[in-house]
């Protein structure tokens, strides 16, 4: 007897191939294929279930269970229906169904015989490709697939059937700090972010806003598909910081190890990044992260995913998270390049800590960004960035019904994608020509197009160019000065 269940590969639902038969000997059930504890514990649960029932179990035999594919660990609680159903079957105590080959049984029991539907169906089993699905007892989730309920391990004759229905998340924007007054330079720097997506490195002193501009960040980002909601709820699964159905925004201790930032172990699990998918990764104090750290988020930066292999695994995780990173570039906190201010450390302790810097990383962030203590001039408040945010976002859904470049923020748009609406005469006059990458010029060209949606230009304009240049360009050099 052969029945199709599922069992857990990280954070999906894979089909497994359940084979059972009986030999002489105890009556007891013997797994095979790599069970893990939890399928092992099972086995009471199972004979319990059955007895309680009405069931007989098989007498003067043992139960084999195999399991394949052989070479992965198994691990998952909805087997435990599968096996119990397979035994009512091999025994003769139930006809089997002609669509046993079809269906996939995933279910948890009891030790009466109930049956419930694991946590996990609706969140991780996508059924493209499958057939339906027989579990138990439903928790009041809804799931985009239809299947059948066995309330108790005896509905076996005449299950109930739960039809699809849409995924419908509540997806809700938070407030945090849109009751905040901003001074209009940061007001500007959130609505570039915000709209463009590009990843932001902050330095200045302490207490000059760093933080909060990064916090309030999300609050101001475009609200999330249903797919990208769903996609956020399975990565952020138990994560306690994760509280309101939005973007995530994460913020690892800067004493977190690289393998916790990007993932790793054996098999290879997710790091902190790959819970920001879809969301903001924030990089409080960066300098203070080891440097292994810092060097890893070079390729998930520029790449939006992370590849790792350990042993025999290989994992792909998504990391298209937008990334902010804050830092003072002094130990007593307060230095800023240009700024004239008297630091009590030496000039060699300065140097030391500056030169934490990795060029290659500061070089993923599209803008560096300088923030100051003191800032006179009129303030804008978070809700009147959002408004003006808000706007723009319908002048750019208007443009991507005539232009499919304006479907996707300015952030991931591609370089000839960006070069198009420039002459190579601009291209080649604009640009410093000690230009210090190509990466540079890229996100030059990125921040010029959030610029142009701002004053609501359908092209790039030569004044774009400029004003993307000080937040790319010039900042960067001024980094690069200090040694990094």
């Amino acid at each position: 007897m052969k029945i199709q269940s599922l069992i857990r590969d990280h954070d999906q639902l894979v089909p497994v191939e359940v084979e059972i038969n009986f030999t002489a000997g105890l009556p007891q059930i013997q797994f095979l294929g790599l069970p893990d504890q939890g399928i092992k514990e099972s086995i009471h649960k199972i004979k319990s279930a059955i007895r309680a029932q009405g069931f007989e179990f098989p007498k003067a035999q043992q139960v084999l269970v195999n399991l394949r594919p052989n070479h992965l660990k198994k691990s998952s609680r909805g087997l435990e229906l599968a096996v119990a159903m397979g035994i009512l079957w091999e025994s003769g105590q139930v006809q089997p169904r002609k669509e046993t080959e079809d269906i996939f049984i995933y279910g948890e029991l009891g030790l009466s015989g109930e049956v419930f539907e694991p946590e996990d169906l609706t969140q991780d089993y996508d059924p493209s490709g499958f057939g339906s699905v027989w579990t138990g007892q439903n928790l009041g989730t809804s799931a985009v697939f239809g299947r059948k309920v066995l309330n108790e391990l005896k509905d076996i004759y005449e299950p109930s059937f739960i039809s699809p229905q849409p995924r419908e998340y509540r997806v809700e924007r938070p407030d945090i700090g849109l009751n905040l007054d901003f001074p209009r330079n940061q007001a500007d720097l959130l609505s570039l972010i915000a709209l463009g997506e590009h990843s932001l490195l902050l330095a200045g002193p302490a207490g000059s806003g760093k933080s909060t501009i990064a916090r309030t960040l999300p609050a101001l980002l475009t609200a999330p598909s249903q797919d990208e909601m769903h996609t956020i709820v399975r990565n952020n699964k138990g994560a306690q910081e994760f509280k309101h159905l939005w973007r995530p925004i994460v913020l690892p201790h800067h004493s977190t190890s690289p393998l916790g930032l990007i993932g790793g172990g054996v098999p290879p699990y997710k790091g902190e990044i790959t819970r920001a998918h879809k969301g903001i990764l924030v990089l409080d104090e960066l300098l203070e992260f080891h440097p292994r750290a810092q060097e890893a988020l070079r390729e998930p930066m520029e790449e939006a995913c992370i590849r790792i292999r350990r042993g025999r695994y290989i994992e792909e995780f998504p990391a298209e998270s937008l990334v902010v990173a804050t830092t003072n570039l002094c130990p007593c906190g307060e230095w800023v390049p240009g700024a004239r201010i008297m630091c009590g450390r030496s000039l060699r302790k300065c140097q030391s800590y500056s030169e934490r810097l990795s060029g290659p990383l500061v070089d993923r962030f599209q803008v560096v960004f300088f923030t100051q203590k003191k800032e006179a001039g009129a303030k804008m408040k978070g809700t009147d960035i959002l408004t003006r945010i808000e706007e723009i976002r319908k002048f750019r859904r208007a443009l991507s019904e005539k232009d499919l470049r304006f479907k996707k923020a300015a952030g991931f748009w591609r370089f000839e994608e960006l070069a198009a609406d420039l002459s190579s005469f601009y291209m080649q006059e604009l640009f410093p020509k000690e230009f210090s990458s190509r990466r540079r010029e890229l996100a030059t060209l990125r921040v010029a197009r959030s610029l142009a949606d701002l004053q609501e230009c359908e092209k790039i304009k030569p004044e774009h160019i400029e004003s993307a240049l000080k937040l790319t360009y010039h900042p960067f050099e001024s980094l690069k000065r200090l040694g990094c």
